[in-house]
């Protein structure tokens, strides 16, 4: 005779004060460890965190390089935005989208959503927070240069 033989009724409590009961002879027909490691005190694990990693990311050397081709890349090739989040003031966001027009290296259809989202009520700024921060002096260095996989 087992510990959950005795009970007849199964009673679950919970922190929130919710009291539940099931019939015992229910709960052993459709689970039937379940009493038993209900009443059994002794096995338990405590679950303080999960950690999800993606199946199919798995860092091996491949990966590993391809990161490092993509910062390098962000460092090497920046984009009109990398440049705008240095700018104080909307003169200077509009000297860098000149200049990147004239060089084309900005299209003409991104100069003018750049210009018209910086033109608009918090226009600057709201860019540059929504794109990343502000860059200050020595961005690059604080950002790569400890997070870069050694060879």
């Amino acid at each position: 005779m087992d510990k959950g033989d005795d009970i007849k009724k199964l009673v679950i409590n919970d922190k929130e004060g919710i009291h539940i009961m099931h019939d015992n002879e229910e709960i052993n027909k459709y689970y039937p460890h379940l009493v038993s490691e209900i009443t059994n005190k002794d096995k338990f694990i405590k679950i303080d965190s999960v950690d999800i990693k993606n199946e199919n990311e798995q860092f091996n050397d491949d990966a590993i390089q391809n990161q490092r081709n993509n910062r390098l890349k962000e460092v090497i090739n920046p984009e009109a935005i990398d440049f705008l989040r240095r700018c104080h003031n909307n003169k200077e966001a509009f000297e860098i989208l000149d200049y990147l027009l004239k060089r084309k290296e900005l299209t003409l259809q991104d100069y003018n959503s750049y210009k018209k989202q910086i033109m608009q009520n918090g226009g600057l700024k709201k860019l540059i927070d929504e794109s990343g921060g502000f860059k200050r002096l020595g961005y690059y260095e604080r950002k790569f240069r400890s997070k870069l996989p050694k060879k």
